[in-house]
Order: C-alpha cells, then sequence, then structure tokens
C-alpha cells in the first residue's frame, strides 16, 4: 500500500500477493528441510520436547477445529526500520479437505480464502474482486500448492496441516521449558526452541486438549530478525458447521480476476513455483 506520504509500507494480508502482478516469496515451514536435531539433555528439555510433540500429534489428530488468530508481524523497510502491521484470521477447518479463513487487516480490509474440496477461492471483499483455481484432494496438497505454487501467504499453515504431527518435532533444534503460566484465563506451558532459520516461543495449554495459545516467531537468518507474534484462541476442537460454511457466496457484481502466477509465461511460472520456501 502507499501511505499519504509516499513511503511505500509492506503490509502482509492475503491481498497484498495476488491483487499484484509481482510475486511475492512466500515462506512455510511445509517445505523446509528436516535435519538431525539435538536429543534433549535434561528434564527441562525432555519436557518442553513431550509437549511440543503432544501438542503436535493433538491438532495433527482433528477431524476439526475452528479458532481465532491475532497475529502481529514486522517488515523491514529499506531504512532498516522495522514496521508491525497486524491480522485477526477466523478459522474453520474439517478434514480432509475443507478450509475457511476470513480475515481482517490492520487497515480494515476484508478477505477470504476458502478450501472447499474442489477448487480454492481468494476474495478481496473491499476490491469485490476473486480468484480461483482447482483445489489438490487433500488439505496438506493444498496448502503446498497454495504456498508454494499461487504463492500466496499462509501463517502458521503447519498447524493447520496433519503432518505437524513429523514434521514440527523434526523441525526443532533444541527446545526448553521455560515457565507455568497463564494466556488469558487459560493455564499454560511456557517453551522457547529453536530450529535452523527461527527462534520460536510457544504458550501450550494445559490438560486434554494441549492446543497452541500464543506464538512468537524470530527470523534470525533476515535482515534485522523480524518477529511474527499470533494469540490463537476461540478454540472449539468439535465445532458444528453449517452446509454453507465452506459454500462460496458470490458477492454482487464480484469480478473474477486470475491469480498473479496465472498471470506468468508458462516457463516463468515454472520457475517461480520452484522457488525456495522455508518457514
Amino acid at each position: 500500500m502507499m501511505k499519504p506520504d509516499g513511503k511505500a509500507w509492506k503490509s502482509g494480508g492475503f491481498r497484498c500477493v495476488w491483487l499484484v502482478a509481482a510475486l511475492m516469496v512466500a515462506r512455510s515451514a511445509l517445505a523446509a528441510e528436516v535435519t538431525p536435531k539435538t536429543e534433549p539433555s535434561t528434564e527441562s528439555q525432555r519436557e518442553a520436547a513431550a509437549l511440543l510433540k503432544s501438542m503436535a500429534e493433538y491438532l495433527g489428530g482433528l477431524k476439526s477445529f475452528s479458532c481465532t488468530s491475532s497475529n502481529r508481524y514486522e517488515t523491514v523497510q529499506a531504512n532498516g526500520q522495522k514496521i508491525e502491521f497486524g491480522e485477526t484470521r477466523r478459522i474453520s477447518l474439517s478434514r480432509p479437505d475443507r478450509l475457511r479463513i476470513e480475515e481482517v487487516t490492520s487497515d480494515g480490509a476484508s478477505d477470504l480464502a476458502l478450501f472447499d474440496g474442489k477448487q480454492i477461492t481468494m476474495l478481496s471483499a473491499d476490491d469485490n474482486v476473486y480468484a480461483q483455481a482447482p483445489q489438490p484432494a487433500s488439505i496438506e496438497d493444498a496448502l503446498v500448492y497454495f504456498v508454494r505454487d499461487l504463492r500466496m501467504r499462509m501463517p502458521l499453515a503447519m498447524l493447520l496441516s496433519t503432518h505437524v504431527r513429523t514434521e514440527l518435532p523434526a523441525l526443532v533444534k533444541e527446545v526448553d521449558y521455560v515457565e507455568s503460566t497463564k494466556v488469558g484465563n487459560r493455564a499454560a506451558h511456557h517453551i522457547a526452541g529453536r530450529s535452523d532459520s527461527v527462534d520460536f516461543q510457544l504458550w501450550i495449554a494445559e490438560g486434554k486438549s494441549p492446543v497452541p495459545l500464543r506464538i512468537v516467531i524470530t527470523y534470525k537468518l533476515a535482515p534485522s530478525q523480524p518477529r511474527f507474534g499470533a494469540e490463537i484462541s476461540d478454540w472449539d476442537v468439535s465445532p458444528r458447521f453449517s452446509a454453507k460454511t465452506f459454500q462460496f457466496a458470490l458477492p454482487k457484481d464480484a469480478r473474477k480476476i486470475p491469480f498473479a502466477v496465472q498471470l506468468l509465461p508458462p516457463d516463468a511460472a515454472q520457475t517461480a513455483a520452484g522457488g525456495e520456501v522455508k518457514p
């Protein structure tokens, strides 16, 4: 977007990627390389590793869930200054192939990402335009296609995939227990860890439903080490979705446009799809 003083700020809603012709490099843990990790050696480390594994297995085993993610993230400007943006996402997921994410960004813009089992739909409500592409069969394949091939942004995509059960623990190089605390009114375990490319802190709900309540990620290899944070609330692990939850209601006079990657020549699109994809 352009601010009144002429400075170009880089924000990160759904639409900032697909409403412009130029491609932005999406970064997702879905395709990150798995490298050997250091085995936990202290009781604190073993406890943290067990909590992380428990959360991953619990999320990956859910048939459906809904939650609200309030995200804050920094973008580094050409002069080195970090600017923070925000977004709120309402997430509804039903395995094996349904996903709905309603987003409102910090500037008030509204967007929708909808996976209905047959096609992926992106809607910019403020601009009244939408784009569609065929959806791979499963949520896992659809997320990879969404991020890697359509070059779209999907924060914390791994947490939506059943692959979280194996990929998340394997990516973590070090993890340790920080404290027992609270996030809002919920008791939580606070752990901190590292992978090759990020440092992270994670707050996991105590009890039989070890869902993530808060996460902070520092991209330590990126210039100025920007941070991403999310508060995840309103968890429902037995939601009752209506028939309309995963149906696309076409707004009046909405205009269909292509995804940005669909505008590229085949060779260029293939090159873009093969780009590096990391957390």
